[in-house]
């Protein structure tokens, strides 16, 4: 079964929407897959020159891990963070409804 697909949404200038457009239809491919093939080349790019490895990012990225494992131990979080999100909204709502 493949990987549910996750939604970007960009805001362009007009006259770059306009560019990107033209520049998709002489190639015969849709803005989207023109859109993901150049971020594709750009990841693949950064990915083999290094770009994400710096001390910097492993330096935070380890503080975020440090900073989840205090928070969570070993509890995993299954489903739609969203969904959970959601429901804690939900539920501090109905909560401060029932303070007014």
């Amino acid at each position: 079964m493949a990987a549910k697909k996750k939604r970007l949404t960009l805001d362009l200038e007009p006259g770059f929407q306009r560019r990107l457009k033209v520049m998709a239809a002489l190639k015969g491919i849709s803005m989207r897959e023109y859109c993901q093939t150049a971020i594709d080349r750009e990841l693949t790019n950064d990915e083999a020159n290094g770009a994400g490895d710096s001390p910097t990012i492993r330096f935070f990225f380890g503080r975020l891990e440090a900073s989840r494992d205090e928070l969570l131990g070993n509890r995993k979080f299954r489903g739609d963070s969203v969904a959970f999100i959601r429901e804690a909204r939900e539920a501090r709502d109905t909560q401060m409804d029932g303070r007014a």
